[in-house]
């Protein structure tokens, strides 16, 4: 072990480990009595790491250290030895670094949750419901059915795991790009996922997983083919979800299938249509 550097600031010396651990760099952090000090595990990496550090050190509250800190599965710091500074810190933390259009949509998933007495009250979630029937789709006074039906949730689990999902998903396209991006997709995708389930089942449907699979698509694609962009999905995560599609059409529990599949296509085709038009840009700008 050598001695990288030192960071007064925990949360920084933590976002640097977690980056310098994607980047395939071990290093291990001691708290000392006014900063952390950050050792290497191979001094043979100790040229690229001090490059690293210096670019860290030049804009710390980079994108790429967040998602970094998102993204590695296990803490580098002894969490007991760092537990004195992050004490009642993570969730209002969490909650600063989420973006408005993350924390609206929870909101009203929320609201609608509640009023709704789980989605079990017909009466009140009715007028949040899809379109009756193909001809009704035709009536823009009630234009919202295209995009209300994905607030209204059945039971704990379904909206638990949900929010969970979007809270990840969404929260880390809002960070690492745009509310104004998060926004067209949530919408796009929304109306897209409610569309295609009304055709397949008619409109006894609900819920945010059309746009959840919408998501994960498109971090998916726009990582794919913008490979350079800090925004990845880790592999092992779109697996589990693309297992989870998979097992909803074997009918082992009432699923939104066909929600989830075409929620899943349009997060892909928006992903890489982002993905070419940045790339674009950059190479133009």
């Amino acid at each position: 072990m050598i001695l990288l550097t030192h960071i007064e600031h925990p949360r920084y010396a933590q976002a640097l480990a977690d980056y310098l651990q994607t980047r395939g760099i071990q290093v291990q952090l001691q708290v000392e009595p006014h900063s952390v000090a950050v050792y290497l595990a191979d001094e043979t990496r100790m040229d690229e790491a001090r490059q690293e550090l210096v670019r860290f050190l030049g804009d710390k509250d980079h994108g790429r250290y967040r998602l970094a800190s998102w993204i590695v599965e296990e803490s580098i710091a002894d969490e007991q030895q760092l537990a004195p500074y992050y004490a009642g810190r993570p969730i209002r933390q969490v909650l600063k670094e989420t973006g408005s259009v993350t924390r609206w949509v929870f909101a009203i998933c929320l609201l609608v949750f509640i009023v709704t007495g789980q989605g079990s009250i017909p009466s009140v979630r009715a007028p949040l419901m899809f379109f009756p029937d193909v001809l009704a789709m035709g009536d823009w006074q009630q234009a919202w059915r295209w995009i209300t039906p994905v607030f209204v949730h059945f039971g704990v689990w379904h909206f638990v795991f949900n929010m969970l999902s979007w809270w990840i998903f969404a929260g880390l396209l809002e960070r690492m790009q745009s509310s104004l991006r998060l926004l067209a997709l949530f919408l796009v995708c929304a109306v897209v996922s409610n569309w295609t389930e009304f055709l397949w089942s008619r409109d006894n449907f609900g819920g945010l997983s059309g746009v959840v699979y919408g998501l994960v698509g498109y971090l998916w694609f726009y990582g794919r083919f913008r490979p350079e962009s800090q925004l990845q999905l880790p592999p092992a995560m779109v697996g589990f979800m693309l297992v989870a599609l998979t097992v909803g059409f074997t009918d082992f529990m009432p699923i939104a299938n066909m929600a989830h599949l075409s929620g899943l296509l349009t997060g892909c085709v928006v992903g890489l249509a982002c993905a070419k038009l940045d790339i674009a840009d950059q190479r133009g700008g």
